[in-house]
């Protein structure tokens, strides 16, 4: 936490009865009680998140084979989900001024997807499969893998997310899919509603993975004030290169929430994004130790605007500065976007795609945005 931040609680603590200091001591017991402005600030969630030692975190390097074994029992033949026949029309940018909008990345290439089988739509999650090929979730429980020819989309599969009994998830408040990761053909996945994370062995069986819990969460993450709603949860999700597991939390409090699974399977607050108006995270995904947020603000009449930022991964700070790389307004185009996913390219260059969620409906639309970064000292947007 920076040191500004305990001055100001150190500084809110002058004058309060001697009780809240003891109080503030019987919550850390086992310490000296030698700072009262340190010890507010850890037991309070209203101030700062709770920082934990990065050794009580969830490690993927831990829970991997048990995870692929349930997820994949032995004798399950793997399935590749039904082929759909995929509408691709190609979009671009309008009115965009780079220096201004488009402040770290340039863009590529954009479509708008459609399909006849009423089994697409719905994207949140996105990420780069190493073929180059793109896989999503939708956010009625489904796998999407979208095959790219020479840099376009051109055909698309689905398949229904299933239970850890291999049966399918067919109750909407257990399939509201939000957030993806993939890490050597394990698929992790963020639900909204019921709020957790399962994880599927699409290496090993395809569409016939099973879900497996990795975590169940409940409404409640710890270091956050308030509970978060049914439809506020983790709409994104990303895995760290040591396999620490990252969640975006949809519902903002004094900021944008960045949560961290730890080894007990709670979903603790590790960092706040500040907040610039009125948005709230849809998405996440990590290059290196930069990690990419996708934040959406939404006003009827007018539409959504997107802005993708960049900013460390959580760690000794609380408060996470942010790097605009692009922002969009309706006027530019945008939609519902929801998912994000960096691409490392063959001159380690990195592609950044995003993807809307149409949410079913006639009124919008699935869009495919594809946009290579620039490096940050080409970067003049802040």
């Amino acid at each position: 936490m920076p040191e500004g931040r305990y001055a100001r609680i150190a500084q809110r603590t002058i004058g309060k009865p001697l009780a809240v200091a003891r109080a503030a001591c019987r919550c850390v017991a086992l310490l000296a009680c030698t700072s009262v402005a340190f010890t507010l600030a850890a037991c309070s969630s209203r101030d700062a998140p709770s920082m934990v030692p990065s050794a009580s975190f969830w490690q993927l390097g831990e829970h991997v084979e048990p995870l692929r074994i349930a997820s994949c029992p032995s004798g399950t033949a793997p399935e590749r989900g039904v082929s759909v026949a995929l509408d691709v029309s190609k979009v671009t940018l309008s009115d965009v001024d780079p220096d201004k909008d488009l402040p770290g990345a340039a863009f590529v290439a954009g479509w708008h997807l459609s399909s006849a089988d009423p089994a697409f739509g719905g994207l949140s999650g996105l990420v780069a499969e190493p073929d180059g090929n793109l896989l999503a979730v939708s956010d009625e429980g489904a796998f999407v893998w979208i095959r790219m020819t020479d840099g376009t989309p051109s055909a698309a599969r689905i398949a229904p997310m299933r239970d850890a009994s291999g049966a399918v998830i067919a109750d909407k408040r257990w399939r509201d899919a939000e957030g993806l990761d993939l890490r050597e053909g394990m698929a992790f996945v963020s639900f909204e509603r019921e709020h957790r994370v399962l994880a599927f062995d699409l290496a090993g069986c395809g569409a016939a993975a099973r879900g497996v819990s990795v975590a169940q969460f409940g409404s409640r993450i710890a270091g956050l004030r308030d509970a978060m709603p049914a439809n506020g949860g983790a709409e994104g999700l990303a895995l760290t290169e040591e396999g620490e597991l990252l969640l975006a939390i949809e519902s903002p409090e004094s900021g944008l929430p960045i949560a961290q699974l730890d080894a007990m399977g709670t979903a603790r607050l590790v960092g706040l994004i500040p907040r610039r108006g009125a948005p709230v995270l849809t998405g996440i995904d990590r290059a290196g130790a930069t990690l990419y947020a996708v934040l959406r603000s939404y006003t009827p009449l007018v539409g959504n605007v997107i802005e993708v930022v960049a900013l460390p991964l959580p760690g000794r700070e609380s408060i996470l500065p942010a790097r605009r790389i692009l922002r969009l307004e309706p006027r530019h185009g945008t939609d519902n976007f929801e998912g994000i996913a960096l691409q490392r390219r063959g001159d380690s260059s990195l592609r950044l795609w995003l993807v809307s969620d149409d949410n079913f409906s006639s009124r919008q639309r699935t869009l495919l945005y594809a946009f290579d970064l620039r490096s940050p000292v080409q970067s003049s947007g802040s």
